[in-house]
């Protein structure tokens, strides 16, 4: 199947050429990267009873390949189609059967400790747009397409991701000029066997009427019926336990209601947003059987733009995400503080290491940014995180909808709360107009939180963790 899909892209792109331009108003575009990690201590534990184990040291090259298909209908309508392939070097090659230099489907392997996705061919994107329907000025679009929105704290592609996200969502968008709308609604999981149905929709706003500010105002909702007995995103504390929870009889229902202003005073840029959640699930736990959520987060960040011959920006940040007190304790009451980022873009926000999620913690952030020449930027950041409450767990980025394990899990018995540091080091190089280069490297100091979780374990003592990687980016 993926064989055919390249070919009849491929064979699009042949007739395109040929077609004139006049006879067929389509655009073709793609992207090639390459991004090589290298991370040491993945685990933060030095184990003397296992020395070289196998989340101690990963390293791999990641590819992605896009392909992009405009098509210009009519005046105001077009069809957007982007192919993906996406893969790992040496994936593909089979334990038992030697290596296999050609695309066989690959398994899936291991990175970091997780598991990632096989080799992949996929539709990234596929959608038709329709602008000034029914000759007003809102656009309808339908189909797989990139919602973002803000900062993408809590909706977002996740570029950094070789495979990204999409939605298969329909979009209505407003624009004036006081004020853009969407309203959307997408299928996350849909399930013709079992009620196991997934549904993420909302409202997101752009004001503009404010001088030199963005106000954003939006309400999203998640209705999730697939995790019954680990609860999509809060499965955290007292809901570690499904004798604790139960099996829902309901679908979750969560709702996030936010505010985030961004604008900038002369040489002083800032953003803040602060969103709240609420909702309820309901289960047939023998603790409580009407569960009530009540998360919220804040985010707050300024920059500075120096006065000097080079172009020099510097920041500082906070960022709070309320969790849980209740442990994993078999008496928890009946409220979920625990606040859930829904589908973002984690990378980079709290760090690029992505040891951190905007979910149980307290983190504060210094950062410098120079633009040295129009092709060379180098970017330095100091993170410090904390747990919001020390009995929820400690989120990754990678943590984002699911519950963690090992040094992270929930625990009603943990008495700490610094987690740790981290230094991030990054040079950003434009070669030309179509390449770029990448080079980061970060460094996680473990704190009082992961020490003891550690030395906890019979034979291990703590280490920190190096992270870097080289990413190249070919724009065409």
């Amino acid at each position: 199947m993926k064989r055919i899909l390249l070919s009849v892209f491929a064979a699009a792109i042949t007739a395109a050429w040929v077609v004139p331009v006049s006879a067929a108003d389509v655009t073709f575009s793609g992207q090639y990267r390459l991004r090589g990690e290298y991370r040491n201590n993945a685990d933060f534990t030095k184990s003397v009873a296992a020395p070289g184990s196998a989340n101690d040291h990963n390293d791999f090259w990641d590819q992605r390949v896009r392909l992009t298909a405009n098509a210009k209908a009519t005046d105001d309508t077009t069809v957007k189609i982007t192919l993906q392939d996406s893969r790992r070097w040496g994936a593909t090659q089979s334990a038992a059967g030697g290596p296999g230099l050609t695309d066989t489907g690959g398994a899936a392997v291991a990175a970091g400790g997780a598991t990632s996705a096989s080799n992949t061919l996929d539709l990234h994107e596929s959608f038709v747009n329709v602008d000034n329907l029914f000759g007003a000025p809102v656009s309808f679009r339908a189909g797989r397409q990139e919602l973002n929105y803000g900062d993408q704290r809590l909706v977002g592609s996740f570029g950094w991701s070789n495979n990204g996200r999409s939605f298969d969502a329909l979009k209505l968008t407003y624009k004036s000029e006081i004020v853009d709308v969407d309203l959307f609604e997408s299928k996350v999981r849909e399930s013709t066997t079992t009620n196991t149905d997934q549904d993420f929709y909302g409202l997101y706003a752009t004001v503009k009427a404010i001088p030199n500010n963005t106000l954003d105002l939006y309400v999203l909702g998640l209705r999730d019926n697939l995790h019954n007995t680990t609860p999509f995103g809060w499965d955290a504390g007292k809901l570690a336990s499904t004798t604790v929870l139960g099996t829902a009889k309901e679908p979750e229902k969560l709702y996030t209601y936010g505010v985030r202003l961004n604008g900038a005073f002369q040489a002083l840029d800032y953003t803040v947003e602060v969103p709240f959640q609420a909702g309820t699930v309901k289960t047939d736990s023998t603790v409580t059987n009407n569960y009530k959520f009540g998360g919220y987060a804040y985010a707050v960040k300024a920059g500075y733009a120096l006065p000097t011959p080079v172009k020099v920006r510097v920041g500082a940040e906070y960022d709070f995400a309320s969790g849980d007190k209740d442990g994993s304790t078999a008496t928890a009451d009946s409220k979920v503080k625990t606040f859930f980022n829904l589908f973002p873009t984690n990378h980079d926000k709290l760090g690029y290491m992505d040891q951190q999620a905007w979910r149980n913690v307290k983190a504060w952030n210094l950062n410098v940014k120079a633009d040295v020449n129009e092709k060379l930027s180098l970017y330095a950041a100091y993170w410090n995180f904390k747990l919001a409450q020390k009995q929820d767990a400690w989120y990754s980025a990678s943590n984002w909808n699911n519950n963690p394990t090992g040094i992270r899990a929930a625990s009603a018995t943990n008495q700490q709360t610094n987690i740790g540091n981290e230094i991030d080091l990054v040079a950003s190089y434009k070669y030309n107009n179509a390449v770029s280069a990448e080079l980061g490297y970060g460094r996680f100091s473990a704190g009082k939180f992961v020490k003891e979780k550690i030395t906890a374990t019979a034979g291990s003592e703590k280490g920190d963790q190096d992270f870097a990687y080289l990413m190249l980016t070919a724009n065409f």
